[in-house]
């Protein structure tokens, strides 16, 4: 009996299906991307931005800021504190093309409208004992114009009588009281509505991650090549944390990752000094999320997201990751609000970090707004939600007119940042 002759197409026939399937599926997640939009769950104007429109109309046209003034006034509200009426400069803190002339804008125009494909995502890490949100930072996404912010809050920032990463915890414990089913989810939305009507920003989706889950997604992508700026030796056994790395550059796997991240203890600055060194982190994180292919997305996406929460679906986690890599370095801007580290009664009490008023609200209009007119200052924490108006020092801080040191990728990878050691080296 013979054997049946096997014809060269046959042989093949199995490569040849699972190279048209793979060719198949790259074009599907090509054009998937090119035409996905990402969900914005809510776009009404929200009603910390809605100015009377008798009040809008009365206002004249912005004019220069003076400069040359040591303090800022917060805008006048129930406290009957003695302010000014001052008028800020929005035209050197915004895009050319949402520059309009208050006396030329029709009541209409007035209305708060957003700017295609920008969004903003808060992002959190907690820890894994007491629930503190020790990282918290806004990250604006210009998809349309391949541009990123990342604006970082510092964990000690003073807001609603206590430090803003206890904040979630509180957020937490009312979910809880009133039966939530999703607690922490529910904590993030009502964190989410805070900083919104605190800062007059639209937050669009959040991501709650913990340690595990940045540890697994470092790991994921093969590890991270950073330039550690010192030695770091720390040692915290009810925090199950052991850090011991050498200063220099390296390739960071999870948990050493995590040491570089959580280490604050050899800066003369403490936590600000581990803030400028998160930047350090995140432009090599995004230096490295570009090398990823794209058909390893899918996979790792799903790894990184198996340890934490997040609003958002996986097509828009997808959608986000693949513009991220299209990102040019250039047009990644980091920065820490503005603020000053400082003991609540002057030389006594606890250490906060208070936020500049106006400092605050010119990276608002500059890096997170998300509508074309300009947000009004006299909307901004109009109910001094990030000061204490009975204590001198607080608010003597929060008037204080600092402004934001930014850096971009390209700059962090090329150059670093400087850091002052609690070594002097």
């Amino acid at each position: 009996m013979s054997k049946k002759k096997i014809t060269p197409i046959r042989r093949h026939f199995p490569w040849l299906f699972l190279s048209i399937l793979l060719g198949f599926s790259i074009w599907m997640t090509y054009l998937y991307g090119v035409f996905y939009i990402p969900s914005l769950p809510r776009e009404e104007i929200p009603p910390f931005l809605q100015v009377p429109m008798q009040e809008q109309t009365e206002e004249s046209a912005p004019t220069a800021k003076d400069t040359s003034s040591e303090s800022v006034q917060p805008p006048k509200t129930t406290d009957n504190l003695q302010t000014d009426t001052r008028q800020s400069s929005t035209s050197a803190i915004l895009p050319t093309e949402t520059i309009q002339s208050t006396a030329a804008v029709s009541d209409q125009d007035r209305l708060y409208t957003r700017r295609d494909g920008v969004y903003n995502i808060l992002c959190a890490g907690r820890d894994e004992a007491a629930y503190n949100t020790d990282v918290l930072m806004l990250v604006s996404f210009d998809t349309k114009n391949g541009q990123a912010s990342v604006v970082q809050i510092p964990r000690d920032t003073y807001l609603d009588g206590g430090k803003i990463n206890a904040l979630w915890a509180k957020k937490r414990n009312t979910a809880k009281r009133n039966g939530s089913s999703s607690v922490d989810a529910d904590a993030m939305d009502m964190l989410c509505r805070t900083l919104e009507e605190t800062l007059c920003i639209r937050i669009d989706h959040w991501v709650l991650c913990n340690l595990q889950a940045f540890r697994e997604a470092v790991d994921a992508i093969g590890g991270v090549t950073v330039d550690v700026p010192c030695d770091m030796d720390y040692d915290d056994p009810a925090q199950n944390l052991s850090i011991h790395l050498s200063a220099g550059t390296q390739l960071l796997n999870g948990t050493q990752a995590e040491g570089l991240v959580r280490f604050r203890s050899g800066y003369v600055r403490g936590d600000l000094g581990r803030v400028d060194v998160q930047k350090l982190f995140l432009s090599a994180l995004l230096s490295k999320a570009k090398e990823i292919s794209i058909l390893q997305l899918p996979a790792l996406l799903k790894t990184a997201t198996a340890h934490l929460s997040t609003s958002l679906s996986l097509s828009d986690l997808l959608y986000f990751a693949k513009s991220a890599q299209k990102l040019d370095l250039s047009n990644v801007t980091f920065l820490t609000l503005p603020g000053t580290d400082c003991r609540e009664y002057g030389d006594s009490g606890a250490w906060y970090y208070v936020l500049s008023r106006q400092g605050v609200w010119e990276c608002v209009n500059t890096h997170l707004n998300v509508y074309h007119t300009p947000v009004d200052d006299k909307l901004f924490d109009r109910d001094y939600r990030l000061t204490n108006t009975q204590r001198p020092a607080l608010l003597s801080y929060y008037k204080t007119y600092l402004t934001a040191e930014s850096s971009t990728a390209a700059g962090l990878s090329e150059n670093g940042i400087p850091i002052a050691l609690t070594s002097g080296k």
